[in-house]
């Protein structure tokens, strides 16, 4: 465990950046810095692996005060990735990823073994061992670091804006390797950022600071979206806290009206678009291949429309901001549920999603893509092209409203 006993940071020239913190930064778990430039995230970071001297207090590292420690030997122990990644550009990847094993005078073969079996971990292909920093993308360099700062198998990670130098698609994508990286590594990590989204997807708990590295509020991602401590944190969440919290809550919670037949089953009836199971909903028809993956929605009031594109979500896998996105983007306001295979196993309109926020278990249950169950990934599966119905076989599900709201169905396996 890392602790701050009354650590503090006052420059020669007077200026205070940090003053008395008392803070644990929990083992094997995830803490998130959050707050506004200049409130001493990355000066609280460095005095984790003394780059920063405190000038009062101490920083104990498993009950040692880091101060005692040989700075060089600290440093090897602890992992450490920065934004844009730190690389040496005059050292191929693989030699990159094994410095600290070869300065802890393992010998070549094993450090490059090592950082061979870290560039799959971080999910890199074999060949980008032999090429040089330059020749990587943004995302494949942030990567590279990661595997660098986890190449001796340190407990603690200590990552300074790991991400933010990176475009949205990449960002989301190195976000979400963290997350499985840390379900199967457990290391102690404390992790800053600006970014409150960020904050809340990566965190177990995530301490907002004020200036001078006062703490606004230490809480779960849970607590801290749903009850800020005062307005100050309330403002610096932003007015969208609540859609934020919908990262948090399992789609699992949605009750999904399952589409009839199973994989594999035999076709229901036939339609004009392939194979129909009488499930009707806003005169929108989707249309599945014969391995019932959505192809898209037509609109069946429209004679010649084309496909359009139909969102899915993962129960399993995915959270309810990413089902709601899913119905939101459908055209006929309705997500299709998904398995691990992108097979379609039901739906669920917008009312359904929002229906699922009455459910208990915001933390209970662990979200999905968070290794304790706090945070989660936030992630959309959009399972459609727009292919017509010509290129395989296909299955369809029409559907409308009825005038008080319900959904009527018929076909095979459909009731009402």
């Amino acid at each position: 465990m890392i602790r701050f006993d009354g650590a503090g940071k006052r420059h020669p020239d007077g200026t205070v950046a940090v003053e008395g913190l008392d803070l644990d930064i929990p083992t094997g778990r995830t803490t998130v810095l959050v707050g506004p430039s200049g409130c001493g995230k990355t000066t609280l970071l460095r005095m984790v692996n003394r780059m920063v001297e405190p000038t009062s207090g101490r920083v104990l590292l498993d009950g040692t005060d880091v101060s005692e420690l040989d700075p060089a030997k600290l440093r090897r122990g602890i992992g450490y990735v920065i934004q844009q990644a730190g690389l040496f550009p005059h050292r191929r990847v693989i030699d990159n990823i094994a410095t600290v094993p070869y300065l802890l005078g393992w010998d070549r073969k094993k450090a490059r073994a090592r950082a061979a079996e870290l560039l799959d971990l971080v999910g890199l292909a074999p060949e980008t061992a032999r090429r040089y920093p330059f020749q990587l993308s943004g995302g494949q360099q942030q990567r590279v670091g990661v595997a660098r700062a986890l190449a001796a198998d340190p407990p603690v990670l200590l990552m300074d804006e790991p991400f933010s130098a990176v475009d949205p698609v990449v960002r989301a994508g190195l976000q979400e390797e963290l997350l499985r990286l840390q379900s199967e590594l457990h290391k102690t990590v404390l992790f800053v950022t600006h970014d409150i989204e960020e904050a809340v997807r990566l965190g177990d708990q995530v301490v907002v600071l004020r200036e001078r590295g006062r703490i606004a509020q230490l809480a779960d991602p849970h607590t801290l979206l749903t009850a800020p401590a005062d307005a100050d944190v309330a403002a610096f969440l932003g007015r969208d806290r609540g859609l934020r919290g919908l990262g948090l809550r399992p789609a699992a919670a949605v009750a999904v009206r399952p589409i009839p037949g199973g994989p594999g089953d035999g076709p229901a009836q036939r339609s004009p678009h392939g194979v129909r199971f009488g499930v009707r909903f806003g005169g929108w028809e989707l249309t599945l291949d014969d391995q019932r993956r959505p192809i898209g929605w037509i609109d069946r009031e429209a004679p010649g429309a084309a496909l359009e594109p139909a969102p899915g979500f993962r129960p399993d896998a995915d959270t309810l901001r990413g089902a709601l996105d899913a119905a939101v983007l459908s055209p006929a306001g309705i997500a299709v549920a998904l398995d691990a295979d992108g097979r379609a196993i039901g739906t669920a309109d917008r009312e359904a999603v929002l229906a699922a926020l009455a459910r208990p278990s915001p933390v209970d249950i662990a979200a999905p893509g968070h290794p304790s169950g706090v945070g989660a990934a936030d992630t959309s599966a959009v399972g459609a092209s727009e292919t017509g119905p010509s290129a395989a076989a296909t299955t369809t599900v029409t559907s409308r409203a009825t005038a008080s709201g319900a959904v009527e169905t018929d076909g095979a396996g459909g009731g009402r």
